[in-house]
């Protein structure tokens, strides 16, 4: 788990929103390989193991390397492309098979990548980390720029919306009915992409400028 994330993980239980506390055994450079993360309403606790964070999920025993999935490189951009990510920072969550694209992903648009319940084994950049969860997003409300769900992790849908920003893209299966919280930009035989509006502000009281 890329340590930075921590910000914007959140406590997955029943209670208001709530950050975690960290309690690390085992760091390699910015990469926590194990530990736990606590929380300090509910007292939950969550296990790092291999660098993988569980949320009310049991840990299970870490697998031996393999060579990841290779994903065709045109696959990735137009998933970069979907997602808008046309500038580096920010946070992009990636659930389900989706998870084999980060890796190239961190090259092309640098950016922290949270996979989800990955589908297999997958690769991660410097800047990647991989959560287990049961049926929730550990992640704060307006904390990711983009998020890509596959059929497998639409339970996630509610979830994904929450953490989504103003102005983020989200991607689905086409199969899958778009929600009322975002407006839909584009399909094809696969997906469809939309985007959650922008925040409404209160309007500006204008005023005539005094005379000099």
């Amino acid at each position: 788990m890329f340590i930075e994330l921590i910000d914007a993980l959140r406590c997955t239980g029943a209670h208001e929103e709530s950050w975690l506390v960290g309690a690390f055994d085992e760091v390699r450079d910015r990469d926590v390989i194990r530990g736990r993360l606590g929380c300090p309403v509910c007292r939950a606790e969550f296990p790092i193991e291999g660098g993988i964070v569980h949320f009310d999920v049991p840990p299970r025993p870490v697998a031996p390397a393999v060579a990841p999935p290779e994903v065709p490189p045109d696959e990735t951009l137009r998933l970069a492309a979907l997602l808008n990510l046309v500038g580096a920072g920010g946070t992009v969550l990636l659930a389900g098979s989706w998870g084999a694209h980060a890796a190239l992903l961190e090259q092309v648009v640098p950016s922290r990548y949270v996979i989800i319940n990955p589908d297999t084994q997958v690769e991660t950049g410097p800047s990647g980390s991989v959560l287990l969860t049961a049926s929730t997003v550990p992640l704060g409300a307006g904390s990711v720029r983009g998020a890509a769900l596959d059929e497998a992790t639409l339970e996630l849908l509610p979830g994904a919306l929450h953490a989504l920003a103003a102005r983020g893209r989200l991607v689905a299966p086409a199969s899958s009915a778009v929600p009322g919280d975002v407006t839909e930009l584009a399909r094809d035989d696969r997906h469809w992409v939309a985007e959650r509006a922008a925040a409404a502000t209160a309007p500006v009281a204008l005023r005539a400028r005094a005379r000099e």
